[in-house]
C-alpha cells in the first residue's frame, strides 16, 4: 500500500486534493489534503489522518490525532475513498440515543431536545450517510437493516471519539485523571469500591458502571475504559486474570453447621437443603448448575435472588441455606462447596474473575497497572483463590 492523500468533497460540498483545501461556508467546515494527510476541521474541531490507499484504489484510515474537540468525522468502512462519508458526530449521538431509548419520543425527553427538532436531525444523518435508517411502521419508527448494521459502526465511532479527547487530555496533563470500570453490582460492592477505598488522590479516579455478567464487551463500547468480569473473555479483547472467586455457602451463626465449626462441604450434603441461589444471569448459577448435573445432584428446594446481600440476609435469618460469592456479612458463617460427594470430594467451585479492555486503548498501561493492584488487593483480602498460572494477554 502506498500513503496518499484523499481527495473527498468538503463539508459544504468544496473539493481538495494533495496541496490544496476546501474551505466550508455557513457550516464552517475545512478539508484539506497536505503532504500525505488530510486534514478535517470544523467548528471548534480539527482531527488530522494519514491514509494508506491500496492498488484497488480503497483508502483505510491508519491514524487518528485529535487536535481539539472534534464535531465531524469521514468514515471510511472499507469503501472505495470517493464513497466516503463527512458526517456531524452530535447527531450521531442522536441516532443512538433514538436506538437506546426505542423511541424518538422518549429519546427527545432524554436529551432535552423538541421531537421535530430530533426527527429533522436523524433525517439530516440519514441524508450524510446515504442510508435509510428507520422506516415507519405504524405510528412509530423502526430500525432498517441497515440501521441495525450500523449500530456497532456507530458505537464504535463515539468509543474512539471519546477516546481521543481523553488521550488527548492525558497528553496535556502527562497523567490519566478518570477511569470508567464495568463491573456487576456484586463486584462494585464486594471489592471495587473497598479497593477504591485504598486509593490516593494522585491514582486515577474510578468511575464504577454497574452492568450484568453478560454485557460486558457491550459496556467497552459505552464508554466503560475496562471491565471486570467473570464472563468469558469475548476475542479480541485484552485480559488479565485476577484470581478465582471461591462460590461459597451461607448459613445462619445458630445452624449446626456453624456451630460444628464446618469450613467446607460437597455438593452432596447441601444439595439436601433449601438452597438460595442467584439467578441464571450469574456465571455463578451455570458454574453451579454444571456442578450438580455431573454429580447427578439437586436442591431440594429452590428461591432464586439476584442480590448476594439479600441472599445472605435470608440465610442469616434462617430461611434456607444461601450461596453467594459475595464476603460474609449479617453474621452468617461460610462454608466453601466442593464438587462431588462426601466419598469422592472434588475442587472447591470457584469463578474466574478477570479484567478486559479494548486493545490499544489510549490508557492501556494505566489500565492494565489497575487491574495488577486489584489483583493484589484481593490476594491481600483472601477473597480470591490464587490460579495456579496466572497470565496476561494483550
Amino acid at each position: 500500500m502506498k500513503a496518499a492523500a484523499t481527495t473527498l468533497p468538503g463539508l459544504d460540498g468544496a473539493a481538495a486534493g494533495t496541496g490544496g483545501a476546501g474551505v466550508g461556508g455557513a457550516a464552517g467546515g475545512v478539508f484539506a489534503a497536505r503532504d500525505g494527510r488530510c486534514v478535517m476541521g470544523g467548528p471548534q474541531m480539527a482531527v488530522q489522518c494519514r491514509w494508506a490507499e491500496s492498488a484497488d484504489g480503497s483508502a483505510h484510515e491508519t491514524y487518528c490525532e485529535a487536535l481539539h474537540t472534534r464535531q465531524y468525522f469521514f468514515l471510511h468502512l472499507g469503501i472505495p475513498k470517493e464513497h466516503a462519508v463527512a458526517m456531524n458526530l452530535r447527531r450521531l449521538q442522536y441516532f443512538l440515543a433514538v436506538v437506546d431509548a426505542g423511541t424518538v419520543t422518549a429519546a427527545a425527553e432524554r436529551i432535552h431536545i423538541a421531537q421535530p427538532a430530533l426527527s429533522r436531525q436523524i433525517k439530516t444523518l440519514e441524508n450524510e450517510l446515504k442510508l435509510r435508517l428507520f422506516e415507519a411502521q405504524g405510528n412509530k419508527l423502526a430500525l432498517t437493516p441497515a440501521g441495525r448494521a450500523f449500530i456497532p459502526a456507530a458505537r464504535r465511532l463515539m468509543l474512539e471519539t471519546q477516546g481521543l479527547e481523553a488521550a488527548a487530555d492525558a497528553l496535556r496533563t502527562g497523567r490519566v485523571a478518570t477511569l470508567v470500570a464495568a463491573a456487576t453490582a456484586a463486584s462494585v460492592r464486594g471489592f471495587l469500591a473497598p479497593y477504591i477505598a485504598t486509593t490516593g488522590p494522585d491514582d486515577p479516579l474510578i468511575i464504577t458502571q454497574e452492568t450484568s455478567h453478560f454485557a460486558i464487551a457491550e459496556a467497552l463500547l459505552h464508554g466503560c475504559d475496562f471491565a471486570v468480569s467473570p464472563a468469558p473473555p469475548e476475542p479480541g479483547l485484552a485480559t488479565m486474570a485476577l484470581g478465582s472467586i471461591p462460590l461459597s455457602a451461607y448459613v445462619a451463626a445458630e445452624h449446626e453447621w456453624a456451630l460444628d465449626g464446618v469450613t467446607e462441604l460437597p455438593l452432596s450434603v447441601l444439595s439436601g437443603q433449601h438452597a438460595i441461589l442467584p439467578s441464571h444471569q450469574s456465571v455463578s448459577r451455570y458454574i453451579l448448575d454444571d456442578a450438580l448435573n455431573q454429580a447427578h445432584l439437586s436442591f431440594r428446594e429452590v428461591s432464586e435472588c439476584d442480590d448476594g446481600q439479600t441472599i445472605m440476609a435470608l440465610a442469616a435469618a434462617g430461611h434456607g441455606v444461601g450461596v453467594t460469592t459475595d464476603l460474609p456479612a449479617y453474621g452468617t458463617h461460610r462454608i466453601r462447596i466442593l464438587a462431588g460427594t462426601e466419598a469422592q470430594p472434588g475442587p472447591a467451585l470457584r469463578l474466574p474473575l478477570h479484567a478486559a479492555w479494548i486493545p490499544g486503548h489510549f490508557a492501556e498501561d494505566t489500565i492494565r497497572a489497575v487491574a495488577r493492584r486489584i489483583r493484589n488487593f484481593l490476594q491481600r483480602q483472601g477473597a480470591v483463590i490464587p490460579d495456579a498460572k496466572i497470565t496476561d494477554h494483550a
